[in-house]
């Protein structure tokens, strides 16, 4: 969460807008960029005009209801009882607090001993299912668009804590040589961009996807990369990395292309997309714990020594896990 936002009392707020959705007994989740508040059967985010517009999360409701009209297993946003998706309150100290609210999908998020053959080629399929329904979509011209990918500001380099030459440079070679892959409507499209284990919900039948906070214009490949890296960190004690992720491809990547084609480029485009997930995240933690300024937070000692891996990486250029693209 921004730190200027987590430094905001909501505790005025939160009854209000929870009283809005028919959610009063809600209980509190937590949350990483937006507070998180659940009942039995509805899930509620808030978050606020310092990161995003009321319009911007009309958005992305409007293409996750897309989904759910034609039976992807997603969240389905709910609306309030005026009958609005996004609910706004104002704040004393500027802006708005906004809070929407979603179905509570079943199930459990996915763990390393969740990884079985049915699941993994669940989440291929899955995954299939939602570029495959990205291409025919059609967003409200009411709307504003969602964002392209690299117009996202954390990948603005210049931001980062200082000491961090090399992680700019090459991070930056990284988004230019992204930047300039050619984009077609078989490639390009609106995709979730945030598809790990912890937005996937296996309930022993259907796999499940919510969190479509970071809904974006990418290469489809990207959701493809953001779920290997997300397995990437999944792996056993003992157990070897590479072995691990490539297991998990076997499963997935057919499973993927009984539904979406992957493009011919597909292996090259990936390595980079994967490498280009720890360029953003590098950017995210730094700007969610504010590393190397005076509102510098971490929650636990161990945050720390995520960054610098995701520091030492980027500076090396090396990605996550050592795939061996060409017997894929």
């Amino acid at each position: 969460m921004l730190p200027a936002i987590a430094r905001k009392s909501v505790t005025g707020v939160v009854p209000l807008l929870l009283a809005r959705f028919e959610m009063k007994d809600a209980q509190a989740l937590g949350g990483f960029e937006s507070a998180v508040f659940a009942t039995p059967q509805q899930i509620l985010k808030l978050t606020h005009t310092l990161r995003r517009e009321e319009a911007f999360i009309e958005a992305e409701l409007h293409f996750v209801r897309h989904l759910a009209d034609h039976h992807v297993p997603v969240a389905r946003p709910l609306p309030s009882q005026a009958g609005r998706w996004v609910e706004a309150s104002p704040d004393a100290e500027g802006g708005n607090w906004l809070a929407y609210a979603f179905a509570r999908v079943p199930g459990h998020p996915l763990l390393a001993e969740h990884l079985t053959p049915t699941v993994v080629r669940a989440w291929g399929r899955l995954t299939g299912q939602l570029h495959m329904l990205s291409r025919r979509y059609l967003p409200d011209s009411h709307l504003p668009r969602r964002q392209h990918w690299h117009t996202e500001p954390v990948l603005d380099l210049r931001r980062l804590p200082p000491g961090l030459d090399e992680q700019q440079q090459r991070g930056q070679a990284l988004i230019e040589r992204v930047k300039a892959r050619l984009c077609t409507s078989e490639n390009y499209g609106l995709i979730q961009s945030d598809l790990h284990g912890d937005n996937l919900h296996w309930d022993g039948q259907t796999l499940y996807a919510f969190d479509f906070d970071d809904c974006e214009y990418h290469f489809f490949l990207n959701d493809l990369a953001v779920s290997l890296h997300s397995v990437a960190q999944l792996v056993p004690p003992g157990e070897d990395a590479t072995s691990f992720c490539k297991r998990f491809l076997e499963m997935y990547l057919p499973a993927y292309q009984e539904v979406c084609r992957l493009p011919p480029d597909w292996r090259e485009a990936l390595a980079d997309l994967l490498r280009l997930r720890d360029v953003l995240m590098l950017g995210v933690l730094a700007e969610a714990w504010g590393i190397g300024t005076p509102h510098e937070q971490l929650e636990v000692a161990e945050d720390l020594e995520v960054f610098k891996r995701y520091a030492r990486r980027v500076g090396r250029g090396e990605a996550i896990c050592n795939v061996d693209w060409a017997r894929l």
